[in-house]
């Protein structure tokens, strides 16, 4: 900054205001001779007491070397001030040394103290000047005085002005501060990150108050640490040191101390406080810091520090203040929002380890949890909607409400059991628990298929045993005359040739007499496990025979029966029992089909050794509800029957090591087909 153009002026005014006259001008040289033998010493002790005094000493920043350029300063500046001719260039000289104090942060009280030293040693000089008359004396330490008075008000005019020149106008720094509050709050409201945050604040107080340094330290209660968290200005070393800041100080146990904001304009002159070396060594001369809180809870402390002396406004305060609310609002938002997410995650993951099927409705929308997905073997992508799940629903009973939620005014809450087809085909049972209110739902899912079959056993083994009861009694009465027709049978053997006609008749007659007595006992063990007797076998001739055995249903009727596939098909059956399966299958199809009858059977074998054999015949088939129920004891459709024989039929075939499935097709004739897996 330039001398302004006024000053001259009022520097020649002010050399009338202090009476400067031509003899002070003509005793510059008498001034020179006799002051200046004393110029070293004055010099030495000018900087030996700032050596003293911390806020003096601190604008030295370049050592010995610096001092050594000063003192050579300072020498040419008392020659100058002796022998100069008082006029603009003088001004100029004088006014530049007011800005340079500015510059390098030497305040300028320090400057008038400086002066009083110096006035003091020189005035001393020239009272210990016996040689010259009182009168001469007085007149020198008068111009003396003169001389350092001209000196001093044009370095001080120069630093006011300089000083306030560099100052940010106090309505400009109001606007540029709210400014950049309104940016950081903008940030913290839309969820930045504290990291992000930490930056940005430390960046706004860098900025707007136009610090040397700023930091934001996070405070850690669990072993009453400060860390850093973010930093601008410091060098790396003095970042490591912050860094390294565990336990807090006196210093930042005042900071916490106060709930408003802590301006330091000196600290060398607060001696009542220990500051951390840190600032020291880092040049800090003013600070401003405060912390960081809410409700009485720590976060931390943020604050902005300057290399030069700075005088605080109450606006300067004011936006840390504001800066540090914003900080621990969004810090106690970013705890809560931690809090709720782990919540949230403990309740996921609770939810994930039920070992039962868990499933939020609301809008159409559908959310799962694993056993869902195991339940029904579809990934939740698949079960995202109310549309997908009812895609894998076959059958669902009408739903109950639970009488103790019906009248609750949060919702209500109904029971139902569903069927469902998973990916494989497979059947399975699923009981469902389901909380509605007006908003959504919460289904409770339960895997009920074994618990079902289970106690479709026991239902089966209950009905089973009654019917094992009756039987019993049923085949005694019935053996004395079944032992009435063995002993007719063979007297009867006695009348006829062996290979004759009447002969073969008997021997069909005996053996319908056995399979009668075979069959009493089968119905009366039903509900006992089924034991093979089996041995290398033909299924073709198998079910040729049952073919057979149908001839009295078949007499006078139209009927035919294909057999396609292999030729042979080689099985360890129980012939017995196969035969069995086979007619009741013939039976049926005689009994629901009129004539022509065309029954047909494929043989296949895989390459893994499963046989496969298809059944069908052209009569009217069965509907799917049918289809469902045709297996399960005691089901028939017909006026008289018992039941048992599809029931029988299918745990042969189980206990074969295979599997037999009704097919729905109404109108294109009954189907059956039996899974045989592969023998050695």
């Amino acid at each position: 900054m330039s001398v302004p153009s006024d000053f001259h002026g009022r520097f020649e005014d002010l050399k009338r205001y202090i009476a400067w006259s031509d003899a002070d001008d003509a005793c510059s040289e008498e001034l020179l001779r006799r002051l200046e033998p004393y110029f070293e010493p004055i010099v030495q002790d000018f900087y030996d007491e700032i050596r003293k005094h911390r806020a003096a000493s601190r604008v030295i920043t370049g050592g010995e070397k610096q001092i050594q350029r000063l003192q050579a300063s300072l020498r040419l500046w008392l020659v100058d001030t002796l022998l100069a001719k008082h006029d603009g260039s003088f001004v100029d000289r004088r006014s530049k040394i007011g800005q340079q104090h500015v510059e390098i942060g030497l305040e300028q009280v320090y400057v008038n103290a400086a002066f009083s030293r110096i006035r003091g040693t020189l005035n001393g000089v020239l009272c210990r000047q016996d040689d010259l008359p009182f009168e001469e004396r007085i007149a020198l330490h008068q111009s003396l005085n003169r001389r350092l008075d001209l000196d001093l008000a044009i370095m001080s005019d120069a630093y006011q002005t300089e000083y306030q020149f560099r100052q940010i106008p106090v309505d400009h720094a109001r606007l540029k501060q709210q400014k950049h509050l309104a940016l950081l709050s903008r940030d913290a409201l839309a969820g930045e990150s504290l990291d992000a945050l930490y930056d940005q604040a430390v960046a706004h107080l860098m900025e707007t108050l136009q610090g040397d340094c700023a930091e934001y330290l996070e405070y850690h209660p669990s072993d009453s640490s400060f860390r850093l968290r973010s930093a601008a200005g410091w060098t790396g070393a003095a970042i490591d040191d912050v860094i390294g800041l565990r336990k807090p100080d006196s210093y930042y146990e005042f900071v916490c101390s106060y709930k408003e904001c802590i301006g330091i304009i000196d600290h060398d002159l607060r001696t009542d406080l220990d500051f951390p070396p840190l600032l020291r060594e880092q040049r800090v001369v003013s600070s401003l810091q405060v912390a960081v809180r809410n409700e009485g809870q720590i976060y931390g402390v943020i604050g902005v520090h300057f290399h030069n002396r700075r005088q605080f406004q109450a606006s300067d305060c004011d936006f840390l203040v504001s800066m540090a609310n914003v900080i621990a609002n969004a810090v106690h938002r970013k705890g809560i929002e931690s809090q709720r997410q782990q919540s949230e995650h403990q309740l996921r993951r609770l939810i994930e380890r039920l070992p039962a099927g868990a499933v939020y409705v609301a809008g159409g929308q559908l959310q799962v949890n694993q056993a869902v997905e195991s339940m029904t073997g579809h990934a939740r992508a698949e079960l995202a909607t109310l549309a997908d799940w009812e895609q894998l629903t076959i059958v669902e009973e009408q739903e109950r409400v639970e009488e103790s939620a019906a009248k609750s005014p949060e919702g209500k809450i109904v029971q139902s059991e569903v069927r469902i087809r998973r990916p494989d085909g497979e059947e399975r049972i699923i009981s469902q628990l389901k909380f509605r209110s007006a908003i959504d739902e919460i289904w409770l899912l339960h895997d009920i298929t074994e618990m079902e079959e289970q106690r479709r056993q026991q239902l089966q083994a209950e009905r089973l045993a009654a019917i094992g009861q009756m039987i019993t009694g049923l085949a005694h009465e019935s053996r004395n005359a079944l032992q009435r027709i063995q002993a007719c049978t063979e007297m009867l053997e006695l009348e006829f040739q062996p290979e004759s006609q009447e002969m073969k008749l008997i021997g069909r007659l005996q053996q319908a007499q056995d399979d009668l007595q075979l069959l009493f006992d089968e119905v009366r063990n039903y509900a006992a496990p089924i034991v093979l007797e089996t041995k290398p076998s033909d299924l073709a001739v198998l079910c040729r025979r049952a073919w057979e055995q149908t001839e009295p249903q078949r007499r006078g009727r139209e009927t035919a029966i294909q057999i396609d596939g292999m030729a042979e098909v080689p099985f360890q059956a129980d012939e017995f029992r196969l035969v069995q399966v086979f007619r009741n299958l013939l039976e049926n199809s005689l009994a629901a089909t009129p004539d022509p009858l065309v029954v047909t059977l494929l043989f296949e074998k895989s390459e893994d050794g499963q046989v496969r054999v298809t059944y069908q015949d052209n009569g009217p088939g069965f509907d799917e509800n049918i289809a469902k129920r045709m297996l399960d004891p005691f089901f028939t459709t017909k006026t008289k029957g018992s039941g048992l024989g599809m029931a029988i039929a299918s745990r042969i075939v189980e206990a074969h090591k295979g599997q037999i499935q009704p097919i729905s097709q109404p109108g294109r004739g009954a189907k059956f087909v039996m899974m045989f897996l592969g023998q050695d």
